[in-house]
């Protein structure tokens, strides 16, 4: 009886700072609500997913928002080292360890792990499935966290979005959860690459949740992201297997603060200058009735509309003549536009002096604490020339210019392209319309 009592008491303080630990995140939660906000209730959602619930109040200020996520991983991280030390002295195995880190199932998992009784010795080889189920579990939360970490230092302080956050994290994250994963025994490339991208993914999750990002960036950013992280793998995986020590791969990250620091003093500034026209079957007089009309924009958005970017509603002028304030009223919001050029039937130019949101990011939060939905692509000035033709047709003619301050430039101004062509396409085929039908 003498050789139970150790193991009861054992168990007994893994079961108790198991739950403590688990119930300290409501309580941190509990916390911030009390703090932030006045109408969040104490739920289900509060209960079992504490994180969540306080990363769901809109007045969360971003810095209480990567303490509180902070203070999650290290809960994650304890549960996970206490319960795989558990599984290997009962040799129960890793199932239940892994289950103890996981939202809803880490209660009933730490209870049976806590009271199942101990099986006979095992073999090497399931003694080592328990050890890289460790290592997995331990590059997973890696991962989340660098890829998290990245976003708070690199966006969020410093508003830097460029090559560092695009490139160097992802690859980052495949090396570091690369090299975990396959510390003590080699998993094999493709269940390594199935494991980094896994991280990437989770990680990518965790900023939705945090409402640090928008469910759209991320589906734009992961055909750039996901090769690299892949590739960040294969070289995590061949220092593990060389037996290179920890610090070698992961001390590469110290590096990344660095360059978010040098991107954000020297932000790209890439000029984006479109020309598109139009042929039009009515006279111009027509055409500029049209086109200094406040009528909605008939034609359905496509593409910008999916992705929650920014596409035209309506323009509205508040007067006439050079000087006079035109507001565009987007999806996102409303710009404020001040007419430069001004001749009717003949030419109408405006500068953007107030940007509406570039976009309206997909998320289950009402604030998203993304800062590139502002001030990351901007319209400068867009000027229409009405150019009249034979037989009553006008020559419908639209320049606009834009700045583009994300980097990598050749990944996203394609899309950036392609966005201001799915708008302008829109404008015109409406003037179009309208003109012709009033012609008719």
């Amino acid at each position: 009886m003498s050789a139970g009592w150790p193991e009861l008491v054992r168990r007994s303080a893994y079961s108790a700072a198991s739950f403590a630990l688990i119930a300290s995140q409501n309580l941190v939660a509990w916390g911030a609500i009390k703090a932030f906000s006045v109408e969040r209730v104490l739920d289900v959602e509060f209960w079992l997913t504490p994180l969540s619930s306080a990363m769901s109040i809109s007045s969360l200020p971003p810095i209480w928002g990567a303490v509180i996520f902070a203070y999650s991983l290290l809960v994650a991280w304890l549960l996970a080292l206490m319960s795989f030390q558990l599984a290997r002295r009962t040799n129960r195995g890793f199932i239940l360890a892994v289950g103890s880190v996981v939202p809803v199932l880490q209660l009933g998992a730490i209870l049976l792990n806590a009271v199942l009784p101990a099986r006979k010795a095992v073999d090497e080889m399931q003694q080592s499935r328990a050890t890289s189920a460790k290592n997995v579990t331990m590059g997973l939360i890696a991962g989340i966290a660098l890829v998290v970490l990245a976003v708070l230092i690199s966006a969020v302080t410093f508003g830097a979005y460029g090559y560092g956050l695009f490139v160097m994290t992802p690859f980052l994250v495949g090396i570091t959860c690369g090299y975990l994963v396959n510390e003590q025994s080699d998993l094999g490339a493709s269940t390594t690459m199935k494991l980094v991208i896994a991280a990437a993914g989770l990680g990518s999750l965790a900023l939705v949740v945090l409402a640090l990002e928008g469910i759209v960036c991320i589906i734009l950013a992961a055909p750039l992201a996901i090769p690299i992280v892949m590739l960040g793998g294969v070289i995590g995986r061949g220092l593990a297997i060389a037996r290179h020590n920890r610090r070698t791969p992961l001390a590469s990250v110290a590096i990344l603060p660095m360059v978010f620091m040098l991107e954000a003093a020297m932000p790209p500034d890439a000029p984006i200058v479109t020309q598109y026209d139009i042929e039009i079957a009515a006279p111009a007089e027509q055409v500029w009735q049209a086109l200094i009309s406040s009528e909605p924009i008939a034609p359905v958005p496509g593409l910008p509309a999916l992705a929650g970017l920014a596409y035209p509603i309506k323009g509205t002028l508040k007067d006439e003549g050079l000087g006079a304030t035109r507001m565009g009223v987007f999806s996102t919001g409303t710009a404020i536009e001040v007419v430069t050029e001004w001749e009717p039937n003949r030419l109408l130019a405006f500068r953007v002096e107030d940007e509406a949101p570039a976009m309206e990011e997909m998320s289950p939060y009402r604030r998203v604490h993304a800062p590139h939905v502002e001030g990351y692509f901007t319209t400068g000035e867009t000027r229409f020339v009405l150019v009249p033709l034979a037989g009553n047709r006008t020559r419908l003619k639209i320049s606009s210019e834009h700045r583009l301050r994300i980097d990598p430039v050749p990944y996203w101004e394609p899309i950036a392209r392609l966005t201001i062509h799915e708008n302008v396409s829109r404008v015109l085929t409406d003037i179009k319309a309208k003109s012709e039908l009033d012609h008719t």
